[in-house]
């Protein structure tokens, strides 16, 4: 695609230019300012990728090789504040399970 400085500079934001050639295609678009966004795309590399995943998997799949998969990770840890009120919950319980007791105890007596 070729297109001259002219034509880009007097696009209104939003509008672009798009050209075609086979399975690629190619797109100007014209941004805020002085902002100009090129994307390309080829269809025939996207099947290419698609078929080279299927066939890897394919012959994994059939070698019996276990892929290590990385431990999970912890996204949202709990803050300071949280592990406080968290463990002030634990000790709360506790104590209540001992007082119960206590009265169990003093009951049967």
């Amino acid at each position: 695609m070729t297109l001259p400085m002219s034509q880009l500079a007097v696009l209104p934001e939003g509008a672009g230019y798009s050209a075609r050639s086979g399975q690629a295609t190619a797109s100007v678009i014209r941004g805020r300012g002085d902002t100009l966004t090129f994307t390309s795309t080829c269809d025939s590399l996207a099947r290419e990728v698609i078929a080279l995943r299927e066939e890897i998997t394919r012959i994994r799949n059939e070698t019996g090789e276990e892929v290590e998969e990385p431990p999970p990770q912890v996204v949202h840890e709990p803050t300071g504040w949280q592990w406080f009120q968290i463990w002030i919950g634990r000790i709360a319980v506790f104590v209540l399970v001992i007082i119960l007791i206590k009265r169990r105890l003093n009951v049967i007596k």
